[in-house]
């Protein structure tokens, strides 16, 4: 059913949309809370930042040869929408493992049974995560509406993690953390669900001669701006301690975890309703350009954040808000350059790698998060903040609201909070600038190569530089 340009139906949209929203539930399940969990069940701030980065080691294997293995396999009723299936149970199961972990075990037996754990739910992100940012590709052929539908679906990503997370955030404490990861994967799951169903793979593209493991391999490393990308985007988000530490801020040094709630939402609010006016913008505005933007301004609100302090709560929650504007560059646009280094690998080496592509965006985008709660557990605990001496914050009511560690400590959190989530976006910059020359018109020309519309010399004669 075609709208205008459009080879998708509003429906089919829509179900991809709603995807996004509840994996990413899912994700900041794992990614944000995953460290507040542990401290909760009373695991060390050392051994938390080892059983966080463990399972990684696996996942370099897991994420490449799984995105090698969508490349060539051939599975009934589509290349990707049948990993979406399998995926589909497989994400709530393993995510249960985690949280539904025995209380009472030692230091080792809750390492061993986390590092296992998070490992099979690292193997069930990958068969869902590769596949739904695939599929846009298969999904139409016009690379107007892959960006479109991308964004779109992005920006419910966004929507998914402001729900997730303040939903999280106000249910563990009240429920627990079982009874919250099973509200977390039933409301995941039905968001999921309709693409399953609705969503259909279009393109055929010409994929040439049989591919063998060294052809992908090979085409792989020649993908000059998708590694580029990558490494940058790795720096850019391993660093982004925000989610990560506004729990752990809120109990340990405000001593109030219902003011976790209220940061997060002044953090993640303005970068979602922003995030509605990226498609429109990335029209007008080359996204290269709107992503560096984004990057800028979260490093300026994250120092300008550190020297404002925390004793003002109108000043902490405008420097939260401020700080949203960036994340926008993170969590919506930076998944929009995916399918162009597709496009760009396949014009420059001839092999069409969206599974081996989208596995190393997985990968990157899981190892970050990994890294990231590993490297906020480790700096907080040689900076000197220890959780388990922390006194108790009693309200008039004789509540016990939160947590405050001494002043080390808290020091401790207000730098990992805000001024270590500004080194990685300063790293990236001159990453990007110097090193990424993709631009969307080049993209396009590439495209329409690619599925032979014009000749190659007819699009090289129409590119900006020289690929």
């Amino acid at each position: 059913m075609n709208e205008g340009r459009n080879q998708t139906s509003r429906l089919e949209r829509a179900s991809y949309s709603a995807y996004f929203f509840g994996q990413n539930i899912f994700y900041v399940m794992i990614a944000t809370y995953v460290s507040t969990f542990l401290l909760n069940m009373g695991m060390a701030e050392a051994l938390a930042a080892v059983v966080c980065i463990a399972p990684q080691v696996w996942d370099i294997i897991n994420d490449i040869i799984f995105g090698i293995i969508v490349d060539k396999a051939k599975l009934r009723g589509g290349k990707f929408l049948p990993w979406l299936k399998i995926s589909w149970i497989f994400i709530p199961a393993t995510t249960l493992l985690i949280f539904f972990m025995p209380e009472g075990l030692t230091q080792g037996q809750m390492a061993a049974w986390i590092i296992v754990a998070y490992s099979l739910w690292s193997v069930a992100y990958t068969m869902c995560d590769t596949p739904i940012f695939a599929l846009s590709t298969a999904m139409s052929e016009y690379v107007a509406e892959r960006t479109s539908i991308l964004s779109v679906g992005r920006v419910f990503a966004t929507v998914g993690a402001i729900v997730g997370t303040l939903g999280i955030e106000a249910l563990y404490g009240n429920v627990g953390w079982r009874m919250t990861a099973l509200i977390a994967s039933a409301v995941s799951m039905l968001c999921m669900f309709p693409i399953l169903l609705l969503g259909k793979e279009r393109t055929k593209v010409d994929r040439g001669p049989a591919i063998h493991f060294r052809d992908l391999a090979g085409a792989l490393v020649k993908n000059r701006y998708l590694l580029i990308f990558y490494l940058s985007f790795l720096f850019v988000s391993v660093a982004n301690s925000v989610q990560i530490v506004v729990p752990i801020f809120a109990e340990y040094v405000l001593g109030d975890t219902d003011k976790g709630t209220m940061l997060l939402a002044m953090s993640l609010i303005p970068a979602v309703v922003l995030s509605f006016f990226i498609p429109g913008l990335c029209r007008k505005v080359d996204k290269f350009y709107v992503y560096l933007a984004t990057i800028i301004i979260f490093i300026a609100a994250s120092i300008l954040q550190f020297f404002t302090g925390y004793g003002n709560d109108l000043v902490l929650n405008i420097g939260m808000a401020l700080r949203g504007v960036g994340l926008i560059g993170v969590g919506v646009i930076a998944y929009l350059f995916t399918p162009d280094c597709v496009e760009y690998g396949q014009y420059k080496n001839g092999v069409r790698q969206e599974g081996i592509s989208f596995a190393i965006q997985t990968f990157v985008t899981k190892l970050s998060g990994s890294i990231n709660n590993s490297m906020c557990m480790a700096v907080l605990a040689v900076m000197g903040f220890v959780a388990k001496n922390a006194t108790d914050v009693v309200n008039a009511q004789g509540v016990v609201t939160g947590h405050v560690v001494d002043a080390v400590g808290r020091s401790a959190c207000w730098f990992v909070f805000t001024i270590l989530s500004a080194i990685g976006p300063i790293i990236a910059l001159p990453m990007l600038i110097f090193g990424y020359k993709l631009r969307d018109r080049d993209v396009e020309l590439m495209t329409r190569c690619n599925n032979r519309e014009i000749t190659r010399q007819e699009c090289e004669a129409g590119l900006s530089g020289k690929y």
